[in-house]
């Protein structure tokens, strides 16, 4: 688990314009991040249906941006579960109870790992969890924020889920932006690189399994269809109305 809290003021504000990260996004288009997608905290979600491509065993990457509008609820960036049967969840707790509002990893073990900090309210963070075979190391705006060890061993055929913890009652309550997923363990220098001093970075060449942009892909911020920008193109619903955002990280 992890070691005592580490002071954070990190996150980053809240910016409403479109921001770029100077790199190319594919035939010469500057890569651009216009959109989020909003959760209201009572019941909307996204759905991205079951592929086998993400049964992922002994490594795994799972990257997520996000902004809580409270710390009351659980926020799922992206989760396995069906029927209590958990493949992965990466999350961000709630704050009390014994809980501490931080970054959450479940490997389907019957455990749950924490990362140190307790994620602020309000303005845009990055997290990561980084699994290389039985070693796991959380990240929180490119920096390291917690390591351990744990088995990830656990595949079902449940759906994904983002903002809601699978088949559980939590609904997140904030913006998600630019979730990806990866069946290899990424460096901490490629997490430095999708951090990108907090603007948001093409990541295409990092080769992710799934990669949900949250309105910049094919769906250009309307509709309900959040489109998969990897090759593997398993596009998710938006769910009980959640909303394209311009609210992004800059």
């Amino acid at each position: 688990m992890g070691s005592s809290a580490i002071s954070l003021g990190l996150g980053l504000g809240g910016g409403k314009a479109a921001t770029s990260s100077g790199t190319s996004g594919g035939g010469g288009t500057p890569f651009t991040n216009q959109y989020s997608v909003s959760f209201d905290g009572t019941d909307d979600y996204i759905t991205i249906p079951h592929n086998s491509v993400f049964n992922i065993t002994g490594s795994i990457t799972i990257s997520a941006w996000f902004k809580l509008d409270s710390n009351t609820k659980y926020m799922s960036f992206l989760t396995k579960r069906a029927s209590g049967s958990i493949a992965f969840q990466f999350y961000n707790t709630l704050t009390g109870g014994g809980l501490d509002g931080n970054l959450r990893f479940a490997p389907g073990d019957g455990s749950a790992y924490a990362g140190n900090s307790q994620i602020p309210t309000g303005s845009w963070n990055h997290g990561a969890i980084v699994v290389d075979n039985n070693s796991y190391t959380f990240y929180l705006n490119g920096s390291a924020d917690g390591t351990g060890s744990l088995t990830l061993n656990t595949t079902n055929s449940a759906d994904l889920t983002i903002g809601k913890l699978g088949d559980t009652a939590n609904y997140g309550d904030g913006n998600v932006d630019e979730v990806a997923i990866f069946n290899t363990a990424l460096s901490a220098s490629n997490i430095t690189s999708i951090y990108n001093s907090g603007v948001p970075n093409d990541i295409s060449s990092l080769s992710p399994v799934g990669w949900w942009r949250m309105g910049d892909g094919t769906e250009a911020g309307s509709g309900t269809t959040v489109y998969d920008m990897s090759s593997n193109s398993n596009n998710g619903t938006l769910t009980n109305g959640p909303t394209f955002s311009t609210t992004v990280p800059s």
